[in-house]
This record gives structure tokens, C-alpha cells and sequence, in this order.
């Protein structure tokens, strides 16, 4: 009898999409999408910033939503707590290669 081989692995930060329906994920139809939050320079209106549930300049652990709805109730949760900087917050398309 073989070894068997245990089903859990750990991951290290790899995020996997599973696409349904599609025929890729670079933007045709039915393609699956995810949205992040990114906080801007004022001067220079380049990403300093993205949540994680907390803010990081790593983009590796931003924090990926589905629904860009729900990526916008975060992103106004968060411009409330920081009124000085909510012009500042935005919600951002993630390219398919992330």
C-alpha cells in the first residue's frame, strides 16, 4: 500500500484565483476580478500605501476583495476614521498578473 499523501499544504503568501466561465483573466467577459484599497501621495498621486487591515508598502500582502462594493464599504469605513486623507483612499482594480 502507497503512502498517502496529506491534501493540506501551507501556503507563503500565494494568493490562487479560480475562474469560472471565463476564458482568461484579462478582462473579457465573465472574468474574475478583485479590487484593492491604496492609499495615495498628495503630491504626487503615487501608491505609498495598501490595506491589509492595517497599512502596508507591501504589495504582496494587500488585502484582495471580490466585489468592488464591498471593497468601497471598507474603503469609506476607512475614510471616515481618516477624514485628513480620504481624498486620498481609493479603490483600485488588481491587475490579473497579481
Amino acid at each position: 500500500m502507497a503512502p498517502q499523501k496529506s491534501a493540506t499544504r501551507g501556503t507563503t503568501g500565494v494568493r490562487t484565483f479560480v475562474v469560472a466561465n471565463s476564458e482568461s483573466c484579462w478582462g473579457e467577459e465573465g472574468a474574475v476580478r478583485s479590487y484593492c484599497i491604496t492609499l495615495r501621495d498628495r503630491e504626487t498621486q503615487t501608491v505609498v500605501g495598501y490595506y491589509d487591515g492595517s497599512w502596508t508598502t507591501d504589495r504582496r500582502r494587500v488585502l484582495d476583495l471580490r466585489k468592488r462594493e464591498v471593497a468601497e464599504a471598507h474603503a469609506a469605513r476607512i475614510r471616515e476614521r481618516c477624514p485628513r486623507n480620504a481624498d486620498l483612499i481609493k479603490v483600485e482594480e488588481l491587475d490579473a498578473a497579481d
